[in-house]
Protein backbone atom coordinates (compact mmCIF):
# COMPACT_ATOMS: atom_id res chain seq x y z
CA UNK A 1 0.00 0.00 0.00
CA UNK A 2 1.36 3.37 -0.95
CA UNK A 3 0.72 6.36 1.05
CA UNK A 4 -0.65 8.38 -1.77
CA UNK A 5 -4.30 10.55 -1.50
CA UNK A 6 -6.11 10.30 -4.98
CA UNK A 7 -9.12 12.97 -5.71
CA UNK A 8 -11.65 12.50 -8.53
CA UNK A 9 -11.56 16.17 -10.52
CA UNK A 10 -14.04 16.83 -13.09
CA UNK A 11 -13.45 19.71 -16.22
CA UNK A 12 -16.43 21.22 -17.92
CA UNK A 13 -14.68 22.75 -21.29
CA UNK A 14 -11.53 23.08 -20.06
CA UNK A 15 -12.50 24.29 -16.75
CA UNK A 16 -11.79 21.99 -13.70
CA UNK A 17 -14.78 22.30 -11.05
CA UNK A 18 -14.51 23.98 -7.90
CA UNK A 19 -15.03 20.98 -6.25
CA UNK A 20 -11.89 19.67 -7.94
CA UNK A 21 -9.81 22.49 -6.52
CA UNK A 22 -11.09 21.35 -3.38
CA UNK A 23 -10.21 18.21 -3.51
CA UNK A 24 -6.85 18.97 -4.61
CA UNK A 25 -5.94 20.97 -1.50
CA UNK A 26 -7.01 18.42 0.89
CA UNK A 27 -5.72 15.37 -0.89
CA UNK A 28 -2.33 17.51 -0.45
CA UNK A 29 -2.86 18.12 2.98
CA UNK A 30 -3.26 14.64 3.58
CA UNK A 31 -1.02 13.66 1.68
CA UNK A 32 1.49 15.57 3.72
CA UNK A 33 0.32 14.14 6.43
CA UNK A 34 0.66 10.25 5.26
CA UNK A 35 3.95 10.91 3.71
CA UNK A 36 2.55 10.30 0.29
CA UNK A 37 1.71 12.46 -2.56
CA UNK A 38 -2.17 14.06 -3.77
CA UNK A 39 -2.86 12.18 -7.11
CA UNK A 40 -6.01 13.46 -9.39
CA UNK A 41 -8.18 11.60 -11.50
CA UNK A 42 -9.40 13.98 -13.86
CA UNK A 43 -12.29 13.64 -16.37
CA UNK A 44 -14.44 15.71 -18.59
CA UNK A 45 -14.51 18.86 -21.30
CA UNK A 46 -11.15 19.59 -21.54
CA UNK A 47 -9.46 17.77 -18.92
CA UNK A 48 -6.63 16.71 -20.57
CA UNK A 49 -5.71 20.29 -21.82
CA UNK A 50 -6.71 21.66 -18.09
CA UNK A 51 -5.10 18.38 -15.58
CA UNK A 52 -1.44 20.07 -15.50
CA UNK A 53 -2.81 23.34 -13.83
CA UNK A 54 -4.21 21.15 -10.51
CA UNK A 55 -1.01 20.99 -9.32
CA UNK A 56 -0.83 24.64 -8.44
CA UNK A 57 -3.76 23.31 -5.50
CA UNK A 58 -1.30 21.00 -4.51
CA UNK A 59 -1.75 17.66 -7.00
CA UNK A 60 1.33 15.74 -8.14
CA UNK A 61 0.18 13.96 -10.73
CA UNK A 62 -2.67 14.06 -12.27
CA UNK A 63 -4.48 10.58 -14.50
CA UNK A 64 -6.48 12.11 -17.31
CA UNK A 65 -9.69 9.25 -17.49
CA UNK A 66 -10.76 10.87 -20.59
CA UNK A 67 -11.58 14.73 -22.02
CA UNK A 68 -15.18 13.78 -23.38
CA UNK A 69 -18.45 15.49 -22.86
CA UNK A 70 -20.06 12.59 -21.52
CA UNK A 71 -21.93 11.69 -18.41
CA UNK A 72 -19.27 11.42 -15.59
CA UNK A 73 -20.57 7.23 -14.60
CA UNK A 74 -19.36 6.18 -18.03
CA UNK A 75 -15.89 7.01 -16.46
CA UNK A 76 -16.60 4.53 -13.93
CA UNK A 77 -14.18 1.86 -15.80
CA UNK A 78 -11.45 3.72 -16.70
CA UNK A 79 -11.45 4.97 -12.63
CA UNK A 80 -11.64 1.99 -11.57
CA UNK A 81 -8.57 0.96 -13.47
CA UNK A 82 -6.40 3.68 -12.21
CA UNK A 83 -7.64 3.12 -8.33
CA UNK A 84 -6.92 -0.44 -8.39
CA UNK A 85 -3.44 0.00 -9.91
CA UNK A 86 -2.60 2.72 -7.16
CA UNK A 87 -2.69 1.01 -3.90
CA UNK A 88 -3.76 4.53 -2.73
CA UNK A 89 -4.65 4.98 1.03
CA UNK A 90 -8.23 7.00 0.31
CA UNK A 91 -10.09 8.55 -2.67
CA UNK A 92 -11.33 11.69 -1.92
CA UNK A 93 -15.40 12.65 -3.78
CA UNK A 94 -17.33 15.11 -4.04
CA UNK A 95 -20.59 14.89 -2.80
CA UNK A 96 -22.03 16.07 -6.16
CA UNK A 97 -24.63 14.37 -7.98
CA UNK A 98 -21.44 13.22 -10.69
CA UNK A 99 -19.10 12.50 -7.47
CA UNK A 100 -21.64 10.11 -5.80
CA UNK A 101 -22.39 8.50 -8.91
CA UNK A 102 -18.13 7.69 -9.58
CA UNK A 103 -17.96 6.92 -5.80
CA UNK A 104 -20.92 4.26 -5.43
CA UNK A 105 -19.24 2.77 -8.86
CA UNK A 106 -15.84 2.16 -7.62
CA UNK A 107 -17.47 1.11 -4.10
CA UNK A 108 -19.12 -1.81 -5.90
CA UNK A 109 -16.35 -2.85 -8.76
CA UNK A 110 -13.84 -3.06 -6.30
CA UNK A 111 -15.44 -3.66 -3.19
CA UNK A 112 -14.01 -0.73 -1.32
CA UNK A 113 -14.86 0.61 2.16
CA UNK A 114 -17.14 3.94 1.71
CA UNK A 115 -16.93 6.97 4.26
CA UNK A 116 -19.48 10.54 3.89
CA UNK A 117 -20.76 12.50 3.57
CA UNK A 118 -17.95 13.68 5.72
CA UNK A 119 -17.45 17.26 6.87
CA UNK A 120 -13.73 16.58 7.81
CA UNK A 121 -10.70 14.15 7.26
CA UNK A 122 -7.45 13.70 8.76
CA UNK A 123 -4.75 10.93 8.89
CA UNK A 124 -4.34 9.11 12.30
CA UNK A 125 -1.90 6.54 12.67
CA UNK A 126 -1.58 5.91 8.82
CA UNK A 127 -5.50 5.63 7.92
CA UNK A 128 -7.65 8.33 6.89
CA UNK A 129 -9.93 8.94 9.59
CA UNK A 130 -13.11 11.35 8.85
CA UNK A 131 -16.39 13.14 11.18
CA UNK A 132 -19.46 13.00 9.60
CA UNK A 133 -22.74 14.74 11.06
CA UNK A 134 -25.45 12.33 11.90
CA UNK A 135 -28.91 12.30 13.82
CA UNK A 136 -29.59 15.31 11.63
CA UNK A 137 -26.54 17.32 13.06
CA UNK A 138 -27.19 16.45 16.75
CA UNK A 139 -24.40 13.75 16.68
CA UNK A 140 -20.68 14.20 15.20
CA UNK A 141 -19.57 10.75 14.41
CA UNK A 142 -15.71 9.55 13.82
CA UNK A 143 -14.75 6.89 11.66
CA UNK A 144 -12.20 5.10 9.84
CA UNK A 145 -11.03 1.68 7.96
CA UNK A 146 -10.93 -1.44 9.77
CA UNK A 147 -7.82 -2.95 10.12
CA UNK A 148 -7.73 -5.39 7.15
CA UNK A 149 -9.88 -3.14 5.32
CA UNK A 150 -8.99 -3.30 1.39
CA UNK A 151 -7.84 -0.10 0.32
CA UNK A 152 -7.94 3.49 -0.69
CA UNK A 153 -10.89 4.25 1.62
CA UNK A 154 -13.31 6.07 -0.62
CA UNK A 155 -14.37 9.32 1.02
CA UNK A 156 -17.31 11.40 0.06
CA UNK A 157 -16.27 14.75 0.81
CA UNK A 158 -19.30 17.65 1.48
CA UNK A 159 -18.92 21.19 -0.44
CA UNK A 160 -16.07 23.98 1.28
CA UNK A 161 -14.61 21.04 3.98
CA UNK A 162 -11.59 22.30 2.27
CA UNK A 163 -10.51 25.72 1.33
CA UNK A 164 -8.74 26.11 -2.50
CA UNK A 165 -4.91 26.64 -2.29
CA UNK A 166 -4.16 30.20 -3.87
CA UNK A 167 -1.22 31.65 -5.39
CA UNK A 168 0.63 28.10 -6.31
CA UNK A 169 2.52 27.94 -9.24
CA UNK A 170 2.86 23.85 -9.21
CA UNK A 171 2.18 22.32 -12.43
CA UNK A 172 1.24 18.18 -12.32
CA UNK A 173 2.58 15.46 -13.98
CA UNK A 174 -0.14 14.08 -16.62
CA UNK A 175 -0.70 10.25 -18.18
CA UNK A 176 -3.34 9.37 -20.13
CA UNK A 177 -5.45 6.49 -17.58
CA UNK A 178 -5.98 2.94 -19.77
CA UNK A 179 -8.70 2.65 -21.53
CA UNK A 180 -11.51 -0.02 -20.55
CA UNK A 181 -13.92 -1.09 -22.99
CA UNK A 182 -17.27 -3.20 -22.28
CA UNK A 183 -17.96 -1.71 -18.84
CA UNK A 184 -22.02 -1.46 -18.58
CA UNK A 185 -21.66 2.48 -16.67
CA UNK A 186 -20.03 2.98 -20.74
CA UNK A 187 -23.81 2.54 -21.97
CA UNK A 188 -25.32 5.83 -19.89
CA UNK A 189 -26.46 9.34 -21.90
CA UNK A 190 -27.57 11.91 -21.30
CA UNK A 191 -31.72 11.74 -22.16
CA UNK A 192 -32.04 15.47 -21.36
CA UNK A 193 -30.41 18.57 -19.19
CA UNK A 194 -31.23 21.42 -18.09
CA UNK A 195 -28.99 24.59 -17.25
CA UNK A 196 -29.08 25.28 -13.06
CA UNK A 197 -31.03 28.11 -11.61
CA UNK A 198 -27.94 30.76 -11.59
CA UNK A 199 -29.44 31.73 -8.00
CA UNK A 200 -28.21 27.91 -7.14
CA UNK A 201 -25.47 27.77 -8.72
CA UNK A 202 -24.18 30.90 -7.11
CA UNK A 203 -25.08 29.64 -3.93
CA UNK A 204 -21.95 27.46 -3.18
CA UNK A 205 -19.14 30.00 -4.09
CA UNK A 206 -21.12 32.70 -2.85
CA UNK A 207 -18.90 35.04 -0.61
CA UNK A 208 -21.84 36.65 0.99
CA UNK A 209 -24.90 34.78 1.74
CA UNK A 210 -28.48 36.11 2.88
CA UNK A 211 -30.71 33.79 4.26
CA UNK A 212 -33.74 33.82 5.79
CA UNK A 213 -35.81 31.11 7.89
CA UNK A 214 -39.33 30.76 9.79
CA UNK A 215 -38.79 34.48 10.88
CA UNK A 216 -39.21 35.74 7.33
CA UNK A 217 -42.77 34.83 7.16
CA UNK A 218 -43.54 34.21 3.35
CA UNK A 219 -42.07 34.59 -0.24
CA UNK A 220 -42.82 37.93 0.01
CA UNK A 221 -40.08 38.38 3.15
CA UNK A 222 -37.83 36.65 0.80
CA UNK A 223 -37.69 40.00 -1.68
CA UNK A 224 -36.07 41.67 1.48
CA UNK A 225 -33.11 39.44 1.59
CA UNK A 226 -32.80 39.58 -2.27
CA UNK A 227 -32.62 43.17 -2.09
CA UNK A 228 -29.97 43.15 0.21
CA UNK A 229 -28.18 39.76 -0.74
CA UNK A 230 -28.09 42.10 -4.52
CA UNK A 231 -26.47 45.17 -2.83
CA UNK A 232 -23.99 43.22 -1.49
CA UNK A 233 -23.12 41.27 -4.48
CA UNK A 234 -24.02 37.60 -2.39
CA UNK A 235 -26.75 35.25 -2.85
CA UNK A 236 -30.07 34.17 -0.99
CA UNK A 237 -30.24 30.64 1.24
CA UNK A 238 -32.72 29.03 3.56
CA UNK A 239 -33.51 27.08 6.50
CA UNK A 240 -34.95 24.06 5.99
CA UNK A 241 -38.29 25.40 7.36
CA UNK A 242 -38.54 28.01 4.78
CA UNK A 243 -37.70 25.74 2.19
CA UNK A 244 -40.60 23.20 3.32
CA UNK A 245 -43.07 25.78 3.71
CA UNK A 246 -42.63 26.62 -0.36
CA UNK A 247 -41.44 30.03 0.29
CA UNK A 248 -38.15 29.75 -1.31
CA UNK A 249 -36.78 26.61 -3.85
CA UNK A 250 -35.52 23.73 -2.16
CA UNK A 251 -32.31 23.83 -4.08
CA UNK A 252 -31.37 27.07 -1.45
CA UNK A 253 -31.98 25.33 1.85
CA UNK A 254 -28.63 25.37 3.48
CA UNK A 255 -28.39 22.45 6.72
CA UNK A 256 -27.73 19.13 7.40
CA UNK A 257 -29.93 18.12 4.30
CA UNK A 258 -29.46 21.15 2.10
CA UNK A 259 -25.83 22.69 1.26
CA UNK A 260 -22.61 23.53 3.63
CA UNK A 261 -21.55 26.97 2.73
CA UNK A 262 -18.71 28.79 3.70
CA UNK A 263 -18.70 32.57 2.78
CA UNK A 264 -16.97 35.37 4.31
CA UNK A 265 -20.13 36.86 5.58
CA UNK A 266 -23.42 35.39 6.34
CA UNK A 267 -26.52 37.21 7.29
CA UNK A 268 -29.05 34.69 8.93
CA UNK A 269 -32.68 36.64 9.04
CA UNK A 270 -35.54 35.03 11.18
CA UNK A 271 -33.15 32.01 11.53
CA UNK A 272 -33.43 29.95 15.04
CA UNK A 273 -30.08 28.68 14.27
CA UNK A 274 -30.58 25.13 14.84
CA UNK A 275 -28.09 22.45 15.34
CA UNK A 276 -29.38 21.47 11.53
CA UNK A 277 -28.53 24.81 10.17
CA UNK A 278 -25.52 25.29 12.22
CA UNK A 279 -24.20 22.23 10.45
CA UNK A 280 -24.26 23.69 7.00
CA UNK A 281 -22.56 27.24 7.30
CA UNK A 282 -20.81 27.07 10.55
CA UNK A 283 -17.47 27.62 8.93
CA UNK A 284 -18.61 31.05 7.87
CA UNK A 285 -16.11 33.44 8.19
CA UNK A 286 -18.58 36.40 10.19
CA UNK A 287 -21.96 35.40 11.55
CA UNK A 288 -24.74 38.09 11.58
CA UNK A 289 -27.91 36.92 13.20
CA UNK A 290 -31.27 39.47 13.01
CA UNK A 291 -34.03 38.00 14.99
CA UNK A 292 -37.02 38.93 17.21
CA UNK A 293 -35.81 36.22 20.23
CA UNK A 294 -33.06 36.72 22.04
CA UNK A 295 -32.56 33.40 23.18
CA UNK A 296 -32.66 31.87 19.82
CA UNK A 297 -30.10 29.41 19.36
CA UNK A 298 -27.99 31.48 16.82
CA UNK A 299 -26.87 34.17 19.14
CA UNK A 300 -24.22 31.43 21.23
CA UNK A 301 -22.05 31.93 18.02
CA UNK A 302 -22.96 34.68 15.92
CA UNK A 303 -20.26 37.22 15.79
CA UNK A 304 -22.78 40.29 15.56
CA UNK A 305 -26.39 39.25 17.09
CA UNK A 306 -29.11 42.23 16.62
CA UNK A 307 -32.47 41.52 18.33
CA UNK A 308 -35.66 43.06 16.57
CA UNK A 309 -37.55 42.95 13.66
CA UNK A 310 -35.95 41.81 10.15
CA UNK A 311 -38.65 43.65 8.47
CA UNK A 312 -37.37 46.90 9.67
CA UNK A 313 -33.86 46.23 10.01
CA UNK A 314 -33.18 44.59 6.90
CA UNK A 315 -34.70 47.77 4.47
CA UNK A 316 -32.76 50.02 6.70
CA UNK A 317 -29.89 48.28 5.92
CA UNK A 318 -29.82 47.61 2.76
CA UNK A 319 -31.03 51.49 1.91
CA UNK A 320 -27.54 52.54 4.30
CA UNK A 321 -25.36 50.25 2.40
CA UNK A 322 -26.80 51.87 -1.07
CA UNK A 323 -26.33 55.05 0.28
CA UNK A 324 -22.37 54.27 1.15
CA UNK A 325 -21.61 52.59 -1.87
CA UNK A 326 -23.33 55.67 -4.15
CA UNK A 327 -21.56 58.55 -2.28
CA UNK A 328 -18.37 56.27 -2.81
Amino acid sequence: MSNDILFLAEFAVGRPARSALELATGAAELAAASGGTAVGLAYGSGATGGAAALGAHGAKHVVVLGDEDRPAITFAGAAAAAVGASAALALLAPATPNGRDLAAALVGLLDLPAFGPVRAARVVDGVVETEQATLQGSVITTARPVDGAPTPSVVLVLPNTFTPAEGGTGTAEVTTGADVGGSPFGKAKVVESHEADARVANLDEANVIVAGGRGVGGEEGFALLRDLAEVLGGAVGASRAAADAGWIAYQLQIGQTGKVVKPQLYIGAGISGAIQHKVGMQTAEHVVAINRDRDAPIGEFADLYVVGDLFQIVPALTEEIRRRKGGA
